[in-house]
């Protein structure tokens, strides 16, 4: 991988449970000035329940805040947020607003942790979420997208990703979305590296090839 991905790309995450999308999301974006975390997981709250930052290498209240409400977004003062929705907000209107949110405030980074749990089906997506794929680079606005499946993801996710990196995909429907989205074939195989488990395919827009790539 480069040293350096612009703030305002699209990068899409792609692989099974563990494969360390997540990881990687999360030590890469350390390094940006301002992000903002929808995890709808709730890993958040898992990992201060065991003692653990929520942000590997990042104190709480200092370098970040967790939010559980939309309307709390506002008033953070760190460069870093990570918003947790509550069960009520787990809605397509509240997803809307908190793109809508990012799109007004601009440069920002958001790091979607699955991106399944924004989008229900490839046509069903939130208005600002498209807005911002679609004009949120003029505005500084970058997005890193997860997910296990590929396959079930909106189109202009993919149509307007830049970079793409492709660890391990169990169901071939999902290395075939990914083979036509970028024109390479080799996304059809599993990234397999002697040297570690953690390997994944990179590729970046309009290359002729990905290149494969490990967790170091």
């Amino acid at each position: 991988m480069p040293n350096v991905i612009e703030s305002n790309a699209r990068v899409f995450i792609g692989g099974k449970t563990g494969c360390g999308k997540s990881f990687l999301a999360e030590t890469y974006l350390t390094g940006y000035e301002y992000v903002i975390k929808l995890d709808t997981k709730d890993e958040t709250s898992e990992r201060i329940a065991d003692g653990k930052s929520p942000w590997k290498g990042l104190k709480e209240g200092k370098d970040f805040t967790v939010v559980y409400f939309l309307d709390d977004l506002a008033n953070c003062e760190t460069k870093k947020i990570i918003y947790v929705p509550d069960i009520t907000e787990q809605n397509k209107e509240t997803f809307d607003a908190f793109f809508k949110f990012v799109y007004m405030r601009e440069n920002t980074v958001i790091w979607i942790d699955e991106l399944m749990s924004i989008s229900t089906s490839p046509l069903n997506y939130p208005f600002y979420m498209k807005a911002c794929y679609t004009r949120g680079r003029s505005k500084n606005i970058g997005i890193w997208a997860l997910s296990q499946r590929p396959s079930d993801i909106p189109a202009i996710v993919l149509a307007n990703t830049e970079i793409f990196i492709v660890f391990a995909l169990r169901l071939l429907a999902d290395r075939e979305k990914i083979s036509k989205m970028t024109g390479c074939p080799e996304m059809l195989r599993m990234p397999t590296s002697e040297k570690h488990p953690y390997a994944f395919w990179y590729y970046e827009e309009e290359w002729n090839n990905p290149v494969l790539s490990e967790l170091s």
